[in-house]
């Protein structure tokens, strides 16, 4: 939808399975494989019997998280300076999150759909994601510049694994840890970021991360009334911040001169009786009683 109003990135980051985002939007995937390897990466992870997991967000740094968590616990995405995810059995997160309120750190579970993800416990299912990946993706394209990885150390950017969008690099974000913050390192303090998502989870850590000179703006929310209101707010917000978007695209065009038998709207536009005030008619000593035209609201939407 971005596109159709001429809206393209500089560049793109993702989270987690948002970089099958990142490969639609850098032109690697079409929708159809896009769907399709979100949809065989749930049901990989689905049929694989994976041991029941955990996650907790902890108000650690990624070497402090790596120091201190037991040996059943794993880093699992650094999201910000100060912020990690962990992922481990369930019984393990429990007790790690309550040692660490404990100390006054910060530590909240997070849903996670019962699993311990980015870590060895879903190790499992990378062999069943890649099956089904092989039979979507058949000829691999290569991720542009514009595409920076979350899931590859950047010391590996120039490895065989980063160069392509392919089967290899999608089964390694699934079982890799997500080095988010190193990926926003990238990002102008003073860039516009804009969250495509089904809720703007992530606007918190990005200001932190990127700058308080950032402009971050979410397109959907869980918590909107309605949600197509809100995307045109978004849109709104880019226009501010220096884009500029084609709205009218997102109407339907029409042709001039229109058909004969098109409606037309002037026997919905009538005289508003309702008020009546005094108009001054200059060079006169009397007054005019003025009217206003009453203009039903659906015309000036």
């Amino acid at each position: 939808m971005l596109h159709h109003v001429g809206i393209f990135p500089d560049g793109i980051v993702g989270h987690s399975v948002g970089e099958l985002g990142c490969a639609y939007a850098d032109g690697c995937f079409t929708a159809e494989q896009t769907v399709l390897a979100a949809y065989s990466r749930g049901k990989a992870i689905m049929e694989s019997k994976l041991p029941a997991g955990a996650m907790a967000a902890v108000g650690l740094t990624w070497e402090e998280a790596k120091a201190r968590c037991p040996s059943d616990i794993f880093p699992a995405c650094h999201n910000a300076k100060d912020s990690v995810s962990i992922s481990g059995p369930v019984e393990s997160i429990r007790k790690f999150v309550e040692q660490l309120k404990s100390e006054g750190i910060f530590a909240k579970e997070v849903k996670s759909s019962g699993q311990a993800f980015h870590s060895k416990y879903i190790a499992s299912a990378g062999p069943k994601l890649k099956e089904a990946l092989e039979k979507i993706v058949k000829n691999p394209k290569p991720r542009s510049s514009k595409w920076i990885s979350s899931s590859i150390a950047e010391k590996d950017w120039n490895s065989p694994i980063a160069k392509d969008c392919s089967v290899a690099y999608h089964v390694n974000n699934l079982l890799s840890p997500v080095l988010f913050q190193e990926a926003l390192a990238h990002v102008p303090e003073t860039a516009l970021i804009v969250e495509i998502a089904p809720h703007c989870l992530l606007q918190a850590i990005l200001k932190r991360s990127v700058g308080s000179e950032s402009i971050n703006v979410g397109v959907m929310s869980r918590n909107a009334p309605d949600n197509s209101v809100y995307f045109l707010s978004a849109i709104g917000k880019m226009f501010i911040a220096g884009q500029n978007p084609r709205v009218d695209n997102l109407y339907k065009k029409v042709s001039f001169p229109v058909a004969l038998g098109t409606p037309m709207i002037s026997s919905m536009i009538k005289w508003d009786h309702s008020t009546s005030w005094e108009v001054a008619k200059f060079g006169q000593v009397s007054f005019l009683i003025g009217k206003c035209l009453k203009i039903p609201d659906r015309l000036l939407k």
